[in-house]
């Protein structure tokens, strides 16, 4: 069926590099948070982080990753305990889940700390705390084998990096969806483009072609400048779609604007099929 089509959809991609796990207050009640005498705006990082972004609980403090990790909550830290095990993350914790993308987090100036270099630390603060090694090996038995923790060092990690599982879920559901509009909207365009040049021909006439050019043009803005060139260069090259140089140079400049927009990478692939 003929389908007009005047639709680019640019997608972000989300955990290019992995997610972190990291399970949260679910309300504003729960005792230990209340403990915490927290500021309104650092409650809403701590329940909503999806929303406001995730903010450690002592940015400027000068607390190790040793402190931190043996206790939280006497060394209040500049760092956001996370899990690499992705869903679920650790089973010690209960809460809310929510996941970090990495790749979006670092792009804000998040610095992480792998799991072996928080057993390092962790063997190194056995020399300045040798009355509590017993304790500092079971937690880093813990850190080791069940929670897989990591460390994200950051003033901020921004809302747009932090996702839910149904946010998560519907944004890769999306991203796909995407995918097929955008290979699909080429499609129907060049079906829409021939539809008008058979009129063209039919009535020995520019008028429709040239309708549908400038109908497209606007709907494809994104890849303008690529298609002032290709109207040129796709008659110069004589991609054949239909008789004469009036189809060759419009849909050359569509397939040469979709290059300009998409890439060198999808015009190769598209010439050698």
């Amino acid at each position: 069926m003929p389908a007009n089509i005047h639709l680019f959809v640019v997608v972000d991609e989300i955990g290019k590099d992995g997610f972190l796990v990291r399970k949260i207050y679910s309300s504003p009640d729960n005792p230990h948070l209340i403990a915490k005498n927290l500021s309104e705006l650092q409650i809403k990082n701590e329940i909503w982080p999806e929303k406001y972004g995730m903010r450690s609980v002592a940015p400027n403090s000068g607390a190790t990753v040793a402190q931190h990790v043996y206790s939280s909550r006497k060394y209040p830290s500049g760092y956001i305990s996370t899990s690499s095990e992705f869903p679920n993350g650790s089973p010690r914790f209960e809460g809310k889940t929510v996941y970090i993308d990495i790749e979006k987090a670092k792009a804000a100036g998040a610095k992480l700390v792998s799991t072996d270099e928080i057993l390092k630390a962790l063997e190194d603060y056995k020399r300045h705390a040798p009355k509590n090694v017993a304790k500092i090996d079971e937690i880093a038995g813990w850190v080791k084998n069940i929670d897989k923790e990591v460390l994200v060092q950051a003033d901020k990690v921004p809302a747009k990096a932090i996702f839910t599982p149904t946010s998560h879920k519907v944004t890769n559901a999306f991203i796909k969806g995407a995918r097929v509009v955008r290979v699909f909207g080429i499609a129907f365009t060049a079906y829409d483009l021939k539809v008008a040049t058979e009129e063209s021909i039919k009535q020995n006439s520019i008028k429709p072609i040239s309708v549908e050019v400038v109908k497209q043009a606007g709907g494809w803005g994104a890849a303008i400048a690529g298609a002032r060139i290709g109207v040129v260069v796709g008659a110069t090259v004589g991609i054949e779609t239909g008789p004469g140089a009036v189809v060759s140079g419009a849909v050359g400049g569509i397939i040469f604007g979709t290059a300009g927009y998409l890439g060198a990478t999808w015009l190769t692939e598209y010439m050698q099929e």
